[in-house]
């Protein structure tokens, strides 16, 4: 009877080892503990000049001109951006494959909302893959370009959603600047009001210092407050689709800047509404902007603001 136990203790040690074995090669081979971890990384960013970011609505092309980047060969790009794309180039790891179970679902998300990354090195592609990720944007997918499994991507020591990055609009990655002008190449300067003409004003370069036309006395240290705060005023975010009640409304304020070379820089501002936090703006190309309601407080002076305490 003893004997008969011991052999049937030991079948069923010898069949919960097999099951454990089978269950670990499963594991094993789940995990894919010994992936690549630079499969999808790029060590060297320095010499890439060219990044298109395509999906099945819109296509992002950023560039490396001479000295700077620019999008879509329009606008010049966000240096602090191009920073975080090239620095999620070099440090993204995959994590582990897909589970055999998702591929299949992974995949056609990836093919329909996906975004594919195409890196190019003086005109030859060094990588190309898509970029995606679940709903929640918990978790990041890339599929490399002739692979069938994708796999989940991280940067280690961060809990970041990868692929945002690349699914940025092409407004994202604008320089916020708004006026890309200096004291070597100011020539004047025409801020208008379109339910207060009179409070209007024109800064513009005397013989060797700014004043303001009809002004004889002008505060100078206000005039010079304004004109700093004004060259280096940034949007809070562009907006690639602003709402119809915007589009109907005529700008409260217009400002006109304009260089040694005759070229103007205008920025058309509208009212703030009521307890709202950003105030909207329109650029000359067309594109709206939204600021902080603070920063354009500083610069929405009017003509009596900078006449001399003693001249009032």
């Amino acid at each position: 009877m003893e004997e008969k136990k011991n052999k049937y203790l030991t079948v069923s040690a010898i069949v919960l080892l097999s099951i454990a074995i089978a269950f670990f090669l499963m594991s094993r081979e789940e995990n894919s503990p010994e992936i690549d971890p630079d499969y999808f990384s790029l060590v060297d960013t320095d010499q890439i000049d060219k990044v298109t970011l395509r999906t099945l609505l819109d296509t992002v092309v950023l560039r490396y001109e001479g000295s700077r980047w620019r999008v879509n060969d329009r606008w010049e790009a966000d240096v602090q951006m191009i920073k975080v794309l090239m620095a999620t180039l070099r440090q993204t790891e995959p994590h582990r494959m897909v589970s055999r179970k998702v591929i299949d679902t992974v995949q056609q998300q990836l093919e329909q909302r996906g975004t594919e990354v195409v890196v190019e090195k003086e005109g030859v592609e060094v990588i190309k893959f898509l970029a995606g990720g679940n709903a929640q944007r918990t978790e990041s997918w890339f599929l490399k370009a002739g692979d069938t499994r994708p796999y989940v991507m991280i940067i280690p020591g961060y809990r970041v959603y990868v692929s945002g990055i690349f699914q940025l609009e092409a407004e994202g990655w604008r320089n916020k600047r708004i006026f890309e002008f200096n004291w070597r190449n100011f020539k004047s300067l025409t801020t208008s009001y379109s339910k207060e003409p009179k409070l209007g004003f024109t800064i513009e370069m005397k013989q060797s210092y700014f004043g303001i036309r009809e002004i004889a006395h002008v505060d100078t240290t206000k005039l010079n407050d304004y004109l700093d705060a004004l060259s280096l005023l940034e949007a809070n975010r562009f907006v690639p689709r602003p709402a119809d009640s915007l589009l109907k409304e005529e700008p409260s304020a217009r400002i006109d800047i304009r260089d040694i070379a005759d070229r103007i820089y205008t920025l058309e501002l509208f009212a703030p509404q009521k307890d709202a936090t950003e105030v909207f703006g329109r650029m000359a190309d067309g594109q709206l902007v939204a600021f902080d309601r603070n920063m354009i407080s500083s610069i929405a002076r009017r003509r009596t603001y900078f006449v001399a305490s003693g001249d009032r």
